[in-house]
């Protein structure tokens, strides 16, 4: 029995809007971190009793600048990933439909060498009636 399977369901893609608003959201917290406040707030910085100084001040500026970078780094990377996830499903597609074009090109040729054998067969039958005939006439 010859079935091709035409229904196969693929991953949903990911809009447009779904990837962009991600990478936007990623970076907007990745901008966020870059603010020498969100360090210090952190509670990394504050000591009991102590104020801060210009020193940790300023690492809190490194800090949040290596933050920065790495979120926005971290955004960028999903955003390739999520073009490269839509491009996987893309080209899946793409292999399902040339798998389904086989397929059936491959029935089709069944089909017509059935066809062809079926009609071999008429025509030998036609023969043989016709040399049975012949055979009854000339005896």
């Amino acid at each position: 029995m010859n079935n091709v399977q035409i229904n196969q369901q693929l991953p949903a893609a990911l809009s447009q809007q779904q990837m962009r608003a991600a990478m936007n959201n990623q970076y907007a917290n990745a901008m966020a971190m870059g603010d020498p406040r969100y360090s210090v707030k952190s509670g990394q910085y504050i000591r009991p009793g102590m104020s801060l100084g210009k020193g940790q001040w300023n690492q809190a500026g490194i800090d949040s600048a290596r933050k920065m970078a790495e979120g926005v780094s971290d955004a960028y990377r999903q955003d390739l990933a999520n073009q490269q996830y839509n491009a996987n499903v893309g080209l899946q597609g793409q292999a399902n439909q040339e798998g389904f074009t086989q397929a059936l090109g491959g029935l089709q040729q069944q089909n017509n060498y059935a066809n062809q054998m079926a009609a071999l067969q008429r025509q030998q039958t036609a023969m043989n009636f016709a040399t049975s005939l012949l055979g009854g006439l000339l005896n």
